[in-house]
């Protein structure tokens, strides 16, 4: 049997390629990017389609090194008899982390203060028109509670924070069950971690916006798409948004100097998953999906 790996992330080095095809050995046989593979890995920027099925004949495993499956074309993989499986725990733990980051950055309005700073500015005087919030007392809503929204969704409630969720999936005990609609309407904070689906595509819509109560936070490092990024900025512009948080937009790269004019908005390159174990992580997860298909087990995290 043999596993191909199609592609690499942009922070992939070849060193990291060369470790994982060590783990890998001892279950298959490694052979590079080829297509006569029963196993293939690939990530978020390859496409997996009828195509890949056509240049892929033999594949039987096809594992995403990321948490999303939205470059995945699940039904043709079904109907081809072809496994799919993720890797949601390499990047969740980095992408919790940052997302309760950007949180407390937008409620505590870091980046205004920042922005004081900057220009030399000793604004304590304005802190209560600033009006910073604390996670302790704030209700803060999650769309998407897999395995990223609901260690979100425990670690919010350790700090004190009321946490409101809708997932069709269901939710965890302690979160309130909600709408998108009543979470922009009535929360301090709403935060994506839902897939890109086509209910999910233009989620964050400026009609969705003009609902949203003056001084919300949205934070978004689940996928671009979900969010109408310019109707967002407009609603930072016009104060109904008090913080927006980025880490994923609809094209990427993008230009991110077009949102250095606001010191309400805070970007990052689509790096809220990365850290410096990443690729251990990885190659433990590849590791253990291998393993598993290898010995006819349930391979974790397995797509239906």
């Amino acid at each position: 049997m043999r596993l191909s790996r199609w592609g690499r992330s942009p922070y992939e080095t070849k060193d990291d390629l060369i470790a994982e095809a060590e783990a890998l050995a001892p279950f298959l046989d490694v052979i590079g990017e080829r297509a006569d593979a029963e196993v293939v890995v690939l990530h978020s920027k390859i496409a997996a389609d009828h195509a890949l099925l056509q240049d892929a004949p033999s594949l039987r495993l096809l594992i995403t090194t990321t948490s999303g499956t939205d470059h995945i074309d699940l039904k043709a993989m079904a109907q081809a008899g072809v496994e799919v499986c993720r890797l949601p725990i390499p990047r969740r733990d980095a992408v919790v982390e940052a997302t309760i980051g950007m949180l407390i950055w937008g409620l505590r309005g870091f980046g205004v203060m920042d922005q004081w700073a900057n220009s030399g500015r000793w604004g304590r005087s304005e802190l209560p028109t600033l009006a910073p919030r604390l996670i302790a007392s704030s209700r803060i809503g999650l769309v998407g509670l897999g395995v990223i929204g609901r260690e979100v969704a425990s670690r919010l409630s350790t700090l004190g924070a009321e946490v409101w969720g809708v997932d069709p999936a269901g939710l965890p005990d302690g979160v309130r069950p909600s709408s998108v609609e009543d979470m922009l309407g009535q929360c301090d904070a709403v935060s994506l971690h839902c897939n890109l689906n086509p209910s999910t595509h233009g989620l964050i819509s400026s009609e969705a916006l003009s609902c949203a109560h003056p001084g919300l936070v949205l934070v978004n490092t689940a996928r671009g798409r979900i969010v109408d990024v310019s109707a967002a900025l407009s609603s930072v512009e016009d104060g109904r948004l008090a913080g927006l948080c980025l880490d994923v937009f609809p094209e990427e790269p993008t230009d991110l100097t077009k949102f250095a004019a606001s010191a309400r908005v805070y970007v990052s390159p689509h790096a809220a998953g990365y850290h410096t174990g990443l690729a251990a992580l990885i190659r433990q997860g590849l590791t253990d999906a291998v393993r598993a298909w290898v010995r006819g087990e349930a391979v974790p995290y397995s797509v239906r």
